[in-house]
């Protein structure tokens, strides 16, 4: 489980600084952006919680693509993709959680 956790936090730093650079790249902003809007809505509605895992419901088709072409790139292969998914999300509902309750 660390593995995976070190891994993910590893391809956000390299991504962090090539987040312009590239296929992967251009995925990764796509999923934070589809986070970000959902999450602002459904927090509007319900709980943050809730609007967490709403919003990574509903951004999957955008993480699956992220995944995809982060596993194309020479970074990673398919198998550590999918092994880096669980902390990826986990990362993610966290950023999610930590954003200021006045979004």
């Amino acid at each position: 489980m660390m593995r995976h956790i070190s891994l993910a936090g590893s391809l956000l730093l390299c991504l962090a600084g090539t987040a312009a650079a590239g296929e992967a790249g251009q995925h990764y902003a796509s999923w934070r952006g589809c986070l970000d809007r959902n999450f602002s809505l459904q927090a509007a509605l319900t709980s943050r919680t809730l609007a967490a895992d709403a919003a990574l419901r509903i951004c999957r088709e955008t993480e699956i693509a992220y995944l995809a072409a982060l596993s194309a790139s020479p970074m990673l292969d398919a198998d550590e993709a999918d092994q880096a998914r669980p902390a990826l999300l986990a990362r993610a509902r966290g950023w999610l959680l930590g954003r200021r309750a006045s979004l």
